[in-house]
């Protein structure tokens, strides 16, 4: 089996690479990725993934933007599957840098898209979309039939992004999934993304230095928390579910909703720290509250998450910790 992974070198990207060469035998990765990841984080994020002689002779390294493929390119990687992880991810920055949000997220994977239709070895397409399409609940746990109401030029490019993945199977039967993954966490997330670090790591980083931890408006508003360790293995099982995948659009989350107050405690109690909590203006496209229904991802895929949200961070401050003293 060979898998192409876009974003190889990101949060998700290098926690995929380790579970895949754990547990399938003899595939082999072709990782898509700029050199900005390598640039910009203090450590090498490949060091997470524990088979390095796998990661040695096994996995090929493509040091391009994903937008540069074309099908000529894609059909000579001989692939079975192309995982599309690349992308933007920070909420408030897309509402600063909409076009370069536009241009990635939405514009790139159409174009991805198109060229994949064009290929001969027609890789399974499987694509990495977030619960920010649904915007605020109507209800919870929330389902794949929610409604749509995006808040966020983000949120916007992920949906757009996803009907266009969506597109080549309708018209064309192209084997495409759609996996909206809810709030991640774990060791490798960046702690300073672009300026816009994701809740967990700063926390974490903060709770550390005996930092204050800013949390907007009340700190009541939820989210669903996953550990990376979970997240990827749903990714693995959509390949070893490929048949019954095909065509279909996943949930994975805990199904548990967490306070941004809690979580804030949480991280404190668990670094034994000295923080204080500082409440500030909240954001107008922050969502009140997040929960996946994750029912028809256990019935098809047969995947639940196996870590709490006290292992999971335990795992993760441990690894920070390591990161900070370095």
């Amino acid at each position: 089996m060979k898998i192409v992974i876009t974003g190889s070198s990101g949060f998700y990207g290098t926690h995929l690479i380790d579970i895949l060469f754990n547990n399938i035998e003899e595939i082999e990765i072709v990782g898509v990725d700029t050199d900005q990841r390598l640039k910009d984080f203090p450590i090498d994020p490949f060091t997470v993934i524990k088979d390095q002689d796998a990661l040695k002779n096994r996995f090929e390294r493509v040091s391009t933007d994903f937008r540069e493929l074309d099908s000529d390119k894609i059909d000579s990687f001989n692939a079975d599957y192309i995982i599309h992880l690349a992308a933007l991810v920070s909420i408030p920055e897309s509402m600063k840098m909409p076009s370069e949000y536009f241009q990635v997220n939405e514009y790139g994977t159409f174009k991805l898209c198109q060229e994949l239709v064009k290929t001969k070895t027609q890789p399974h397409l499987i694509f990495a979309s977030s619960p920010e399409v649904y915007g605020n609940p109507v209800y919870t746990p929330i389902d794949i039939d929610h409604p749509y109401k995006p808040r966020s030029v983000y949120a916007v490019s992920k949906l757009a992004a996803e009907k266009h993945c969506m597109v080549l199977h309708e018209w064309h039967n192209y084997p495409v999934t759609v996996v909206r993954n809810f709030n991640t966490y774990g060791e490798n997330q960046s702690n300073t993304y672009r300026g816009f670090p994701a809740v967990v790591p700063d926390f974490i980083t903060k709770a550390l230095t005996n930092k204050k931890l800013t949390i907007h408006n009340s700190g009541n508003q939820t989210r669903d928390l996953m550990y990376v360790k979970d997240a990827v293995d749903a990714y693995k099982r959509v390949i070893e579910k490929s048949n019954q995948s095909k065509g279909q659009t996943f949930n994975i989350g805990t199904g548990i909703q967490t306070s941004i107050r809690d979580l804030a405690q949480k991280i404190i109690t668990a670094s034994d720290s000295k923080s204080e909590i500082d409440f500030i203006k909240g954001r107008p496209a922050d969502l009140e509250r997040l929960e996946a229904d994750i029912s028809k991802t256990s019935e098809i895929l047969e995947w639940s998450p196996k870590f709490s949200i006290e292992d999971g961070l335990k795992i993760t401050i441990e690894w920070y910790k390591n990161l900070i003293n370095k």
